[in-house]
């Protein structure tokens, strides 16, 4: 059984190269040092410094297993080639009206670009993203939600 594809952009996948480079050669020593000198000091059931630094280390090895496995199943989508298309596809910027809403523009990213800061990034696997996947302006769809189902209208593709 094939995984499914990570799609993401060369910039995402260049931070996430770096940021497990970062774990792997800065931080991880610095945490092997901490809990060596933590194992020093005997008693480790009652050592804070012991705990904690083998909470890092579980951290940072977790982190790097998911990189890892991201890295190993991914597709790079370049946003250059997309510019100027007229579906909706990866790192278009949309306007759209949700039923009898404001319009709001949104731009499609891998489902690893979303933040929680930035609400205006969506992924394909969104249920707004899911529904405008490859429409064209003008086009109508029904957008699913865990409430019912809202109607959804691309104005523009940018």
């Amino acid at each position: 059984m094939s995984k499914k594809k990570n799609y993401i952009t060369r910039e995402w996948y260049e931070n996430l190269i770096q940021e497990l480079e970062d774990l792997k050669k800065k931080k991880l020593p610095i945490v092997l040092e901490r809990l060596a000198e933590a194992k020093a000091m005997w008693d480790l059931s009652e050592n804070f410094e012991y705990k904690s630094a083998m909470e890092d280390k579980d951290f940072i090895n977790s982190r790097v297993l998911e990189i890892e496995d991201l890295i190993d199943n991914i597709e790079i989508v370049e946003s250059e080639k997309k510019k100027g298309e007229k579906i909706v596809d990866f790192w278009s910027t949309v306007t759209v009206k949700i039923e009898w809403d404001k319009a709001y523009d949104v731009t499609i990213v891998g489902t690893w670009e979303v933040s929680l800061d930035n609400a205006f990034k969506i992924s394909f696997d969104s249920p707004l993203g899911s529904a405008i996947k490859w429409k064209k302006v003008w086009d109508e769809v029904k957008m699913r939600l865990p409430t019912g189902r809202k109607s959804v209208k691309v104005i523009a593709i940018k």
